[in-house]
């Protein structure tokens, strides 16, 4: 959990701990804010460990991609393409080096696939010149084994970003929410305890967020609870 999402959840719980300490009386209540504390503080919690999972395996799976792409240019597509480059003999074909040409660096995983499949495809009627200049027999279908498995990648990677992405918008739904009940928590404390400077010192330590820079919230100014500590 980041260091801001984690202060907030801190926040709410002694909040919770301040309501369930010091209840009101007479016509004033809380409501349903603590209710919905109690709803937020796990649901925080639980979107904020699905983001950072999400972002460590999307982080991950980068680091696969990259180690593909390079067995991908290193492995298979330069030893076909400087074959067809320097092929030598009476059986040398002029064609191969037009059609079969290495792809520049720095190029997209998408166009590195069709850099692959236009490669795959130009060298499948040649198969016997780079067998004869030293491929393996099974050359082109290893060469796909790895194409394939890095375009499975892609789908692989899309569903962990989408659910990073997918838990860092709940969790701002959740921690608007906690903001809020805290907001009309403050109002009702403010109100039920005017004059009891001993509990409203204690409220304004509850709703305080702590070891964050600026704002009135990480002050302790009690204008604005916790929001301005986003």
């Amino acid at each position: 959990m980041i260091a801001q999402q984690k202060q907030l959840v801190e926040t709410f719980v002694r909040v919770q701990a301040f309501v369930v300490a010091n209840p009101v009386t007479g016509p004033l209540s809380y409501g349903t804010a603590p209710a919905t504390l109690d709803e937020v503080v796990p649901l925080i919690r639980e979107h904020a460990g699905v983001q950072l999972t999400g972002r460590a395996l999307s982080r991950a799976e980068l680091r696969v991609q990259g180690k593909l792409i390079k067995q991908l240019f290193v492995r298979h597509m330069r030893p076909i393409a400087t074959i067809a480059r320097t092929q030598i003999g009476p059986d040398a074909n002029d064609r191969l080096p037009v059609v079969i040409k290495m792809p520049r660096t720095g190029i997209g995983v998408t166009k590195i696939l069709q850099a692959c499949d236009s490669m795959i495809a130009a060298a499948r009627p040649y198969e016997a010149v780079f067998i004869a200049n030293g491929l393996p027999a099974d050359f082109l279908a290893r060469f796909i084994a790895v194409r394939n498995e890095l375009e499975g990648m892609l789908g692989d990677r899309a569903a962990m970003v989408g659910q990073h992405v997918g838990a860092r918008a709940a969790l701002a739904v959740q921690i608007r929410r906690g903001r809020n009940a805290v907001d009309r928590l403050d109002a009702v404390v403010k109100a039920a305890f005017d004059g009891d400077a001993e509990t409203l010192a204690k409220w304004r330590a509850a709703k305080r967020v702590h070891q964050l820079t600026g704002g009135a919230a990480a002050r302790g100014d009690d204008t604005e609870p916790v929001r301005q500590a986003a």
